[in-house]
């Protein structure tokens, strides 16, 4: 019994001790003390098991701190990284701020989020303080533009790109509209009027940028979304280009198109494949008009014809000296035919002018699919519009009225 109990006691404490030497043959215990002996083995491997598990939980624990610790040193990397990034933008932004005063074109920066104000260029300057109403236009413009740049930038630069974009390649040109989309930018076109009636254009290009305030430069929260736009003037081309189309296109006297204009809507038309209406219509009396009243008479008579024959829609084209197209789509020539002899008739039918007015006509039908020259056209319609004239036009003795010069 005692040699047992001493085999428990040593095999005890060599597990406190030693648990890897600890060692205990129950065959050696007295039949008494050999159900204990196994508890007490059981016991001890139980101890053992947890003893495992603690040293490899901490083995754990150690690893996931060695890991924590690496990441906040590489989060303080990056801080310093980030913060020697952004001292590098605010030294550029400082000398954008400086270099943008020596260009012409005008340049407004406005917070994304409040629309505040954040910068503008001695250009954008010298134009608030002269003309200050219409600053505040192109400024309500400029911000009522903002949402839509973001969410279109925004959506560039999540669309996927493309596998090849050497297959997609454009020309510059091609496609190009008022706005034009770029994956940071948006450029658009500006049309205003000044206090004065003057109608002004303006070329934009606006993009969002990360910008710092210059009273926060230590601020982390100095750092805001804003977005960038650049005023190109184009007003004076805009004007040349309007006086080049008029030179070309536009009637001095009417301010309607032209023979030019007419021409080039038909072939257009005709390209397109739309059917169309040519009425070819010549002013009568005006040769009365001119010898009896006066050129400047007369040209108030043809400025009365050409508004006239706009109320009927359409395109109205003076084509020579009393002579006018109307093209019109979407009526037969019946119907276009109806509301001529109804403007003629009204026209007749007025005697406040002192002289009489009228004007003499035909309409064609030009298919959509015809080869005949466009020139025969309007040759058969000029020959038809005589036909008429010579058939319906009131001889002058018929519609003189009594005059004191005559």
């Amino acid at each position: 019994m005692e040699h047992s109990l001493k085999l428990l006691t040593d095999y005890l404490q060599n597990i406190l001790e030693q648990p890897e030497a600890a060692s205990l043959h129950v065959e050696d215990l007295s039949p008494d003390f050999r159900e204990l002996g196994e508890k007490i083995s059981l016991l001890a491997d139980t101890i053992q098991d947890l003893k495992n598990q603690l040293q490899q939980k901490g083995e754990a624990m150690e690893l996931e701190n060695q890991v924590l610790m690496d990441n906040i040193q590489a989060m303080d990397e990056i801080s310093w990284a980030l913060e020697q990034s952004n001292q590098e933008l605010r030294m550029n932004l400082n000398l954008v701020n400086a270099l943008t005063d020596y260009t012409h074109n005008m340049i407004f920066v406005y917070s994304a989020d409040t629309g505040q104000e954040v910068h503008t260029n001695q250009p954008a300057r010298w134009f608030q303080k002269s003309h200050a109403q219409t600053a505040s236009q192109v400024a309500r413009l400029l911000l009522d533009k903002q949402p839509e740049i973001q969410q279109q930038t925004e959506r560039h630069r999540e669309e996927p790109k493309p596998e090849h974009p050497e297959q997609h390649n454009t020309s510059p040109d091609e496609g190009a509209e008022s706005q034009e989309h770029t994956p940071n930018s948006l450029r658009w076109n500006m049309e205003l009027s000044d206090s004065d009636g003057i109608d002004l254009f303006y070329q934009v290009e606006s993009f969002p940028i990360p910008w710092f305030d210059s009273n926060g430069e230590n601020s982390q929260d100095a750092k805001k979304q804003a977005i960038v736009h650049i005023l190109i003037d184009e007003t004076e081309r805009q004007h040349r280009q309007n006086l080049i189309y008029r030179f070309a296109y536009i009637d001095p006297l009417t301010n309607l198109n032209n023979r030019r204009y007419a021409t080039e809507k038909m072939e257009q038309w005709r390209h397109e494949g739309t059917a169309f209406l040519l009425s070819f219509i010549d002013v009568d009396y005006l040769k009365y008009c001119n010898d009896t009243f006066g050129h400047e008479q007369g040209d108030a008579y043809l400025i009365e014809v050409a508004n006239t024959l706009q109320t009927l829609g359409g395109e109205v084209c003076r084509v020579g000296g009393d002579e006018f197209f109307l093209l019109q789509t979407g009526l037969t020539p019946t119907q276009q035919d109806g509301k001529l002899e109804k403007l003629r008739q009204a026209m007749l039918a007025d005697k406040s002018s002192g002289y009489p007015k009228g004007f003499s006509f035909a309409t064609t039908l030009v298919p959509p699919d015809s080869d005949t020259p466009l020139t025969e056209y309007i040759s058969d319609t000029d020959t038809k519009m005589y036909q008429y004239k010579q058939k319906y036009k009131v001889p002058l003795a018929d519609v003189l009225y009594k005059d004191d010069r005559m």
